[in-house]
Order: structure tokens, then C-alpha cells, then sequence
């Protein structure tokens, strides 16, 4: 059912929250959902074990959110969490246990992708990340 809310704001998240559970029923065969999914891609992105700072640094979210994510994939047995130089600080790193999930989630990731791509065509696409991008900077 096609929803329409007068708050610009409502309108975005709901669409972002039916994007989100669209992507999660894709990804569910492999155990993951769709932060988890790019939580474990940007950890392994980097050789190195990472700092949860670093990582909500990079996907723009914050550190107690960051730590409260990976906690989960450290109960999975997916990361292991280390004491960083700093006592306050840990470190990532992904297990053998995580990157096999990890590769078993990738396929299923890039059908959702395909499955937007087709959805808003490549035009569309590019203005909404334009638009998204606009969003970002609003100063209020």
C-alpha cells in the first residue's frame, strides 16, 4: 500500500525503513541484515583490525551504535573485539566464521541492489543520491 505523510521527514524514513526490511528478507538466508552486511563489508575493507571509531567515522554513524552492532557480530562468533592502544578503545577484526557469512551474503546483497537498480533505473537513481546528498548539508 502506497503511503503519503505531510512531513517530508516521516515520508524519508518510511521509505528508508521499507528499503531497509526489503533488503533484509533478501539477505535473511545468509543470517545477516543489511547494517550487519555493511558493518562486516567495511571492516573488511581495511587490512588491518579497525577501531569502532574509525568505523563510525566511516559509515557516519556513531560510536555507541558502531559498538552495540558489532557486539552483536562478535555473539555470532563473525568479529572479534580487541582492547585498542587506548583502554577506552577496541578494535575489529573478522573472523573465518564472518567472512564465510559474509561471502554467502554478498550474492544476495547485489540481487537487492539490481532489484533498486531496475526499480528506479539509472537516471532516478543518480538523482536521488543527488537529492540525498542535498539533504545532508540542510542547515535548519
Amino acid at each position: 500500500m502506497k503511503r503519503t505523510f505531510s512531513c517530508h521527514c516521516t515520508t524519508l524514513r518510511y521509505a528508508a525503513q521499507t528499503l531497509t526490511e526489503a533488503y533484509d528478507r533478501v539477505l535473511a538466508p545468509s543470517g545477516l541484515k543489511v547494517t550487519q552486511y555493511v558493518l562486516l563489508r567495511s571492516i573488511l575493507q581495511e587490512e588491518a583490525e579497525q577501531s569502532l571509531t574509525d568505523l563510525a567515522q566511516k559509515l557516519g554513524s556513531d560510536r555507541s551504535t558502531i559498538g552495540r552492532n558489532v557486539r552483536i557480530l562478535a555473539r555470532d562468533g563473525l568479529v572479534t573485539l580487541s582492547r585498542g592502544s587506548d583502554r577506552r578503545e577496541h578494535t575489529v577484526c573478522v573472523t573465518q566464521k564472518g567472512r564465510e557469512t559474509f561471502s554467502l551474503a554478498t550474492p544476495l546483497w547485489q540481487k537487492s541492489q539490481a532489484a533498486v537498480e531496475e526499480t528506479l533505473g539509472e537516471d532516478q537513481l543518480k538523482t536521488l543520491r543527488t537529492l540525498l546528498s542535498q539533504l545532508e548539508e540542510i542547515s535548519i
